[in-house]
């Protein structure tokens, strides 16, 4: 066996994190050990920087809000082939124009709004295992297609278990179960239509999709993003009864998967 003298073995299969520097007004800089950066400007207004292992980019931008029912925006001005300066905004009574017609532009211009909250019922080695929001809301929003207003619930075993005995008679925890409405809220930032609103609830059950991450040798992160695209399709209408469905949502799911950065979950 090779002698390695002072050198550390590295696993290239492992991502490595950015180094991040903070520097204050006297110039004094801390290095910082981060996979995510949130900064709040104290009015309600927030900024989320993540670092993405498995994307196009170097950086995810998020734009946050404490109050739900508001629509962050971001705002962008070129300042050179190598400067950007970004605007956060919060938007309470916002309207887009009801016909692209008058615009000129497709219906495709108009990306269909999500208002998400998540709920995290976990403690202790599931609460560490959970996903972030910023996470979740990138997920969920690759695979929407409609306007929606989602609750998003990370549970234990217990509560999973409850659940799937309750609502499907099976006593058993599972890893997503989809709970769709009738119809909910006008959702802001997007003019009356008289179209009702998708609605519904996903729950993760967190020790459940640990475990089958681990079975199938699938990052906790990739089958966490596949499971929430998995429930936000089903909140949609796919479904998985027949072949022909099945083929058509599980292609559906490889794509948007895809297109996140991940490799074919059914693969």
């Amino acid at each position: 066996m090779a002698k390695m003298a002072n050198k550390k073995s590295s696993d290239s299969s492992t991502p490595r994190m950015p180094r991040v520097v903070a520097i204050a007004a006297d110039g004094k800089a801390t290095k910082l050990k981060a996979e995510r950066l949130e900064i709040d400007f104290g009015d309600g207004r927030k900024l989320l920087l993540a670092f993405p292992e498995r994307a196009w980019g170097d950086l995810e931008i998020e734009a946050d809000a404490d109050d739900e029912a508001a629509v962050p925006m971001l705002s962008l001005q070129p300042g050179a082939c190598n400067l950007l300066t970004l605007r956060v905004d919060v938007h309470h009574d916002l309207a887009f124009v009801d016909s692209p017609d008058l615009l000129g532009l497709p219906e495709s211009a108009h990306p269909p709004v999500l208002k998400l909250s998540v709920q995290k019922a976990v403690e202790g080695e599931d609460k560490a295992n959970a996903p972030k929001k910023n996470h979740i809301r990138r997920w969920a929003q690759a695979a929407l297609q409609q306007d929606a207003e989602v609750t998003v619930r990370l549970v234990g075993a217990a509560e999973g278990r409850e659940l799937n005995d309750e609502y499907r008679s099976k006593d058993y925890a599972t890893n997503v179960l989809t709970f769709v409405y009738a119809g909910g809220e006008d959702l802001p930032g997007r003019a009356q239509t008289g179209a009702a609103t998708l609605s519904g609830d996903l729950v993760l059950c967190v020790p459940v999709v640990v475990k089958e991450a681990a079975e199938q040798g699938k990052t906790l992160e990739a089958h966490f993003a596949h499971l929430v695209v998995h429930g936000m399709l089903h909140l949609q209408g796919y479904d998985h009864e027949t072949e022909a469905d099945a083929a058509e949502m599980e292609k559906l799911e490889t794509d948007i998967l895809r297109g996140l950065g991940y490799a074919d979950p059914y693969a």
